[in-house]
């Protein structure tokens, strides 16, 4: 066991022992999110990820910790795919955003991978040369290894816990899903999901937030666009077993419904 999931196990037991187990949960490591239309090929990111943090999430998972809703003393680790869409909008006052390459994920500088505002990308990204803080998607100040970033947040989450007004900032009922990183998926019940398989994994929905409705797009593993991007659809979900609920962008339908099903060429199916 590394240093970094002993300690992390020890901060769990003491959130339980303290009556405060509410406000762990974890994230499914394949969690869906869309891709954002301008890296709709994902993003490369494996370069920068240490054997501390793999190791890390291999045992431990993908915490999600808050006290409250937006808890900004909380945080939220990120599953691969909303790593891969948020990395891409991480600046560096150096050399700027990542760059597209048409046809190929874009190589990001910086792996973004865990937040507590994950709307205007609040949080911690690795580099090559360790953790980053990520204030409103800029690069600020390197803050050591993932392990010893890691250790030093645990600290202070225990030394803010140990605060005589700790419980009069805190809401049970509200925080779920802290930092909208279930909000903001493609999911909507998690509370009995099975994972979805490797077929499943290499369709993915491209979204374009704007107009209204927002575009939608499919792509699979291979880059190629399986149904083109465009306004056909008000929102989507996950495809499973080569098809996927959407509310088609049609007279009578609104955000709530009707849910129709559809295949991977966009065409209803069971009707």
């Amino acid at each position: 066991m590394t240093e970094a999931v002993s300690r992390w196990r020890e901060f769990e037991a003491a959130l339980e022992a303290k009556g405060l187990g509410w406000a762990l949960e974890y994230a499914p490591a394949d969690l869906r999110w869309a891709r954002s239309a301008d890296h709709p090929y994902g993003a490369r990111l494996d370069h920068l990820l240490p054997a501390d943090y793999r190791a890390f999430v291999k045992e431990v998972g993908y915490p999600v910790l808050g006290f409250k809703y937006y808890d900004w003393h909380g945080t939220t680790f990120l599953p691969p795919e909303p790593m891969a869409v948020l990395s891409p909008m991480v600046y560096d006052p150096g050399s700027g955003f990542p760059r597209e390459a048409e046809g190929e994920p874009t190589t990001c500088r910086y792996a973004f991978f865990a937040g507590y505002d994950l709307s205007d990308v609040h949080g911690f990204a690795l580099a090559e040369d360790g953790v980053w803080l990520i204030e409103n998607s800029v690069v600020v100040e390197h803050a050591g290894s993932f392990t010893e970033w890691l250790l030093g947040e645990l600290n202070k989450l225990e030394r803010h816990i140990a605060d005589p007004g700790f419980g009069e900032d805190t809401d049970p009922d509200d925080a779920a899903d802290p930092h909208r990183l279930f909000g903001y998926s493609l999911e909507h019940d998690l509370s009995d999901r099975s994972p979805y398989s490797a077929a499943d994994l290499e369709l993915s929905w491209v979204e374009k937030q704007a107009g209204s409705p927002d575009s939608y797009g499919l792509i699979d593993a291979e880059g190629r666009w399986r149904i083109p991007m465009g306004q056909r659809f008000i929102s989507v979900r996950p495809f499973r077993d080569g098809t996927a609920e959407v509310i088609l962008n049609s007279e009578g339908s609104s955000y709530s419904g009707p849910w129709t099903r559809i295949d991977t060429e966009g065409r209803p199916v069971g009707q």
